[in-house]
Formats: structure tokens, sequence, C-alpha cells
């Protein structure tokens, strides 16, 4: 069982086991939708479901001598305040589950009269209130003497191991994409090549910007994803080059994608991976094992 916090500058700290701090309660399993209705006159009917930035309330002890607690204690606040200073969140992982979020309040005291440990009562918000998955896709460009369906590289997060099955097509592949709704993604395609087009599930993505050998395209379909950064290609050099205005003219590149068997198929004259955001209201596991 994973369960960390790790801070915007690359500090983890590890919540489930004792490396001088431990988290002893937390509601990570608790969450509420919003209906959105019309009234009628009997009842109403509902328009949509929404959902509130997350607050957590959580409580950490920490453990070891006075001065040993109030080295971890400082360091822990360190990366927190530093996520606040820098408005870039930490990420709480649990299990294959992560959220993003800042540690908006503190309130640290002594517990057993300061003898054994010392006790921080925090609260997480959460501005995007879902929990996340990644399920990433790796299909590797087709070469001259693989067979029809070949050269497909998968990987699935640890504990899912789902198989794949191949179409017919030598430039078609399926993935399962275990999920109850559509999903946003991000997906990088490797240059070279003239344009980027792939269709996932019947609807093609389309980009009509060439890239070269060592150059990469992004597409991110998340809303959270900043403007210059929905469709974009990386230089060798590390240069971003937004172009977003070289996408389809009536097929949307954000479109997510769908859950179930879904058909990934273009060229295979270069390589792809496809990461889709699986999300959801509460991390997988229940069960909590303090």
């Amino acid at each position: 069982m994973i369960l960390t916090y790790k801070s915007s500058n690359g500090k983890e700290f590890s919540l489930l086991t004792w490396e001088g701090l431990k988290l002893e309660k937390a509601d990570f399993h608790a969450y509420k939708w919003k209906k959105d209705t019309t009234k009628k006159t009997f009842g109403e009917i509902v328009n949509r479901f929404t959902k509130d930035s997350q607050l957590y309330k959580c409580t950490i002890l920490f453990k070891g001598t006075p001065e040993e607690r109030q080295r971890r204690i400082d360091e822990f606040h360190f990366c927190t305040e530093y996520d606040i200073a820098h408005m870039t969140p930490g990420r709480i992982t649990w299990g294959v589950d992560y959220i993003d979020g800042y540690i908006l309040e503190s309130d640290t005291k002594p517990r057993n009269n300061g003898v054994n440990y010392a006790e921080n009562t925090i609260s997480i918000y959460c501005p995007y209130p879902m929990w996340i998955e990644e399920q990433i896709v790796n299909i590797n460009p087709a070469r001259g003497d693989e067979g029809e369906g070949a050269a497909t590289d998968k990987a699935y997060n640890p504990g899912y191991p789902y198989d794949y099955s191949y179409a017919p097509a030598p430039t078609a592949t399926h993935a399962v994409i275990d999920h109850y709704a559509d999903s946003d993604f991000k997906l990088i395609a490797y240059g070279p090549f003239d344009k980027l087009s792939v269709t996932i599930a019947g609807h093609v993505y389309e980009v009509n910007y060439p890239i070269r050998a060592n150059q990469y395209m992004v597409i991110d379909s998340r809303q959270s994803a900043p403007a210059d950064r929905q469709c974009y290609v990386v230089s060798e050099s590390g240069i971003i080059t937004n172009v977003f205005n070289y996408r389809h003219d009536t097929e949307s590149i954000f479109k997510k994608i769908p859950s179930g068997d879904v058909l990934i198929n273009y060229s295979r004259a270069y390589g792809i991976t496809l990461t889709v955001f699986k999300e959801r209201s509460e991390p997988r596991a229940r069960v909590y094992s303090f």
C-alpha cells in the first residue's frame, strides 16, 4: 500500500510508515456532489451534477525525541509552505490514485504531555476535487519485419494486468480502458512526421504541423492545462512552440477517450504515448492501515 505526500519541490514523505511521521486519520473517502436542477410542479429535472473544491482534514503524528520531532515538523512545514509560496500544489498519492492540493491550515501540539509524539492537524485544499488513476498505452513505430498487429508496447498501472487483443489491420491495435466514464488524456507523438493524425475510437485527432526527429508533439485535453500547453511541440533543446491553431478544423483534438475496448489506428510511422486520466471521487482503496 502506498500513501505519500510529495511537495512541488520534489521532497516526498511516506504517510503509512514510521519514517519520523505517520498519518493517523484522514477523510479521503468523503465526497459530495451538487445537483443543478429545474423545479417542476412535481419534483425537479436534473440538469447536471457539479462538485466544489475538496478540503480534507488530516491528523499526522511526529515521533522521536523533542529535537527530532522539531526537525521533522520544520522539514514537513517547509515543504507545505513551499507549495503555497510557489502556487504549485503538492500531491497526495493513495495506491495508484493521486490528487493535487495545498495544505492551507496547520495546528501542531504535543500529545501525551509531549513525551512521545507531536500532533499536527492539517487541512488539504484540492482545487480540482477528483482523484486520478493514470493508464498508459505506448505504441512503437511499426517495423518492416513485423506482422499484422505487432509492434505494440503496453503499460498499465501495477495491479491491473489487462490483456490486449489486436486488430487484423497492421496499423491498428486495441486498448482496454477500464473505467465507467469518458476520460481526459495526454497524447505524446514522437517525430519525425509531416502531421499528426491518430484515430481513437473512430474519432480523428489531427494537427497539421511537421516536426523533426528528436522533437515531440503533445495534446493535453485537461481543462487545467494552461492555454499554451494544450497543443504544443517541444524541440530538441526544450523550446516549446504552441501549435493549437494548426489543429483540425472540424474534429476536436480534445474529445475525451471513451471507456471499454478502444481501437487506436494511425500510420504507425512514429511512436505515441497515450496517458488516460481516469477520474474518481475517492481513491480506489477503502481500508485504512495506519
